[in-house]
């Protein structure tokens, strides 16, 4: 289950102060990302930290570096997106009035965890941050981390672990009106790949429709999670033994990932993967047999370049 990097901007608004402040620079980056625009965010981001010239508060500086990871981590440049992760937690741990920022930043490092296969440190890292939430009294960021929290717990097979971590994000979702269309988007792909484990597979198609329905609304129809959501359903209309709308998904999917992302990535294999099952499934056993063989070799060979050993210990961003 890939989770969303929950980039929360906390800043306040926009001062009236030197025309050098860095803050509108950030918030025009955070707004390209927004619209699916990462690599326009990382060409004002990368520029303004490495030059550092623009007056940084360490919040707005902390801020830029979570928001730089999350817009390396979209286009699955992971090691970047770790290095900029890092330089935000370490300068937004320590800043009592950023402690809703810093908890956003361990959310988002934790969704690189866990994209990468680490479950265990994506999993400490998104209960400190819940734990700061809660002490913030802030029911959106609970959701946010609750509803991560299920996601990895899918991940790790821990379904009664995923049930209640997925209740306690509905119940916070209800006490909030500050979710975003990404929020309640990423809360129901869960609810989706949990009913599909259960074998619930109109539930699921529905769950993950609403899904899609809320990341076209906030992003438009090439947004890059929707290749997940589109695979997501295959899956369901394939056990659903519906295999022309499962392939038609699953080819989709792997439309908005080459041009997202691009064939040589983690995101674009994994789906080729999911694309390759379901031929087999469907009966097409010689082109999936070729495809999965492709996709799994190219694929181990990513993972091979991937950092390894560099997780990180949760209990130093404290």
């Amino acid at each position: 289950m890939l989770l969303l990097a929950a980039f929360t901007l906390t800043l306040p608004a926009i001062p009236a102060r030197a025309q050098d402040s860095a803050l509108p620079s950030i918030m025009q980056a955070y707004e390209l990302w927004r619209g699916g625009q990462p690599k326009a965010a990382i060409a004002i981001l990368e520029p303004m930290l490495r030059q550092d010239t623009l007056g940084f508060t360490e919040g707005e500086r902390g801020a830029a570096w979570d928001l730089l990871g999350s817009s390396y981590q979209d286009l699955q440049i992971f090691d970047r997106a770790r290095q900029a992760y890092g330089q935000a937690l370490q300068t937004l741990r320590s800043l009592r009035s950023a402690q809703a920022q810093y908890a956003a930043a361990l959310n988002n490092f934790a969704t690189l965890e866990q994209t990468l296969g680490q479950n265990d440190s994506a999993k400490a890292l998104t209960k400190k941050a819940e734990r700061i939430d809660e002490q913030l009294g802030d029911p959106a960021g609970i959701a946010i981390a609750s509803t991560n929290l299920a996601g990895i717990a899918c991940a790790q097979k821990d379904f009664k672990t995923a049930r209640r971590s997925l209740a306690t994000a509905i119940k916070e979702a209800q006490a909030t009106t500050q979710l975003k269309d990404d929020d309640y988007a990423t809360m129901y792909a869960v609810m989706s790949a949990m009913a599909l484990h259960d074998g619930k597979n109109e539930e699921a198609i529905s769950s993950i429709q609403q899904a899609i329905d809320r990341w076209i609304h906030a992003h438009g129809p090439s947004y890059f999670m929707l290749a997940t959501a589109y695979l997501l359903r295959a899956k369901a209309w394939a056990k659903s033994g519906d295999y022309g709308r499962a392939l038609a998904d699953a080819q989709h999917a792997l439309a908005i990932d080459e041009v997202g992302i691009g064939r040589n990535t983690l995101g674009y294999l994994t789906a080729e993967t999911e694309y390759a099952q379901i031929l087999r499934a469907s009966g097409a056993k010689e082109q999936a047999s070729r495809l999965k063989k492709e996709a799994s070799s190219a694929l181990a060979e990513l993972e091979s370049r991937q950092c390894n050993g560099c997780t990180i210990d949760a209990n130093g961003f404290r």
